[in-house]
């Protein structure tokens, strides 16, 4: 976390310890024999190794962690696995599709950071670069949606919601989650990805927020 903004030091503070307190209260119903509360302990416990994880990487590899993709990262960990998991948020109607419009923003912002990485110079145009972020993100999304199906199929989950009270749903019922997240995806980087060139019209080097790009000692 390299030169973040004070609004993201706040969200990290905040995500950190909410989770951290969530885990010790959990541990401590656990020790006094509340087996119930295992499961809430390895969810936000994983939930707070995957916030720290990237933070804890950029001070090891030395290198930017660009704070504007740290922040959607933040939000979807703290609201798919805290709040979606182990709070089970995603009983409220539509919460998974907010996900996957996060994630979609989220996906698009990493598509610019990986040419960073490859040191990418900047002589393509906005709109060939947004067109790539929103075929980036929508292809990782597809990527998902295999994961879930395969997951289901070998290990009857239910991860596509295609099961209701116990039973296989028809034709486009069966449809609505994965297409829903699809179309969530799509959305979320497209909207994304508007605002993106309109920030690139107005400032080019505003593209280099989103790099990773290693740093010297002498930074």
């Amino acid at each position: 976390m390299h030169k973040q903004s004070l609004a993201l030091k706040f969200s990290f503070v905040f995500v950190v310890l909410s989770m951290a307190i969530s885990l010790l209260t959990a541990a401590w119903q656990l020790a006094q024999g509340k087996s119930g509360s295992l499961l809430l302990v390895l969810e936000t416990g994983a939930s707070l190794l995957l916030v720290l994880l990237p933070a804890l990487l950029s001070k090891w590899l030395r290198f930017y962690l660009p704070a504007f993709l740290y922040f959607f990262f933040l939000a979807f960990i703290y609201c798919a696995i805290y709040l979606g998991d182990a709070y089970h948020f995603y009983y409220i109607p539509y919460w998974d599709k907010f996900l996957h419009l996060i994630s979609g923003a989220l996906l698009f912002g990493l598509s610019w950071a990986i040419l960073g990485y490859f040191k990418f110079k900047e002589e393509l145009p906005a709109g060939f670069l947004c067109l790539y972020g929103v075929a980036f993100a929508v292809f990782c999304g597809v990527l998902w949606e295999c994961y879930e199906f395969t997951c289901d199929g070998l290990f009857d989950m239910n991860l596509q919601r295609y099961l209701s009270a116990g039973r296989a749903l028809a034709g486009r019922a069966a449809l609505l989650d994965t297409m829903g997240d699809l179309i969530a995806d799509l959305a979320g980087s497209l909207l994304f990805s508007c605002w993106s060139y309109w920030r690139l019209k107005n400032d080019r080097s505003w593209l280099k927020a989103f790099f990773f790009k290693k740093y010297s000692t002498d930074d």
